[in-house]
Parts: C-alpha cells; structure tokens; sequence
C-alpha cells in the first residue's frame, strides 16, 4: 500500500461528504457502508496485508483512529439520510475534522515506522 495514497484518500472524504450533503456529488453513500472500516482501501489494507505491522508501536493506533473516523463519517451520513443536512454540516465541521486529522497523523506514524523495518 501506498501510504500517500492512503492520506490523499482519507482527505478526500471530507469532499466526498460534502457533496453528499448538498447533494452535488454523484456518489452516493450509505451510513451502513460508511461505518465498516474494513470497505475503503486503507481498511482493507490494514485488515489483510497490514497485519504484518502488526508489532510496529503505532499499529493498534491506526486501526483504533481509522475504525473512530469511520464511525463519525457515517454520523454525518446518517444525519443526511435522516434529512438533517444542518446537522450533517455541523458534523462535518466537528468530530469528523479531529477524526481525519488524528488518522492522517496515524497513517503518516505508521509510515515512518514501516519505513524503518
């Protein structure tokens, strides 16, 4: 996996979400998919071949950071679905921007780790 990638993908949720909530985007999401952190690439990733991290001291971090950003994304689409865009945009301005930083942040320790075994 490329780690880049991994931040680069993760970023683009927020995008992603917004234009679920305004409606805009052509992609549409489901608050039961959004909230498995086993779906996007990073996930699959860090359930299948990354398990070879998994002695590396920040891997746990990653996994724990990444299953919190999911479940806070999928807050966001629920809210939607539920037809609280209000809701849903304050909720994207919350708890989600913490979640994909302290992911992004877990990816890039990860990273650094992996680049040292």
């Amino acid at each position: 996996m490329d780690f880049d990638d991994a931040i680069a993908a993760h970023i683009k949720w927020k995008v992603r979400l917004s234009q679920f909530i305004d409606g805009t985007g052509a992609e549409h999401l489901n608050s039961t998919d959004v909230c498995k952190d086993n779906l996007c690439d990073l996930g699959k990733w860090i359930h299948g071949e990354g398990t070879a991290f998994k002695a590396a001291p920040h891997y746990q971090d990653l996994v724990g950071k990444h299953a919190h950003f999911h479940v806070c994304a999928a807050e966001i689409v629920r809210k939607v679905e539920g037809g609280d865009k209000a809701g849903a945009k304050a909720a994207l301005g919350g708890p989600f921007v913490g979640a994909s930083r302290a992911t992004v942040a877990a990816i890039m320790t990860l990273k650094a780790e992996a680049a040292k075994l």
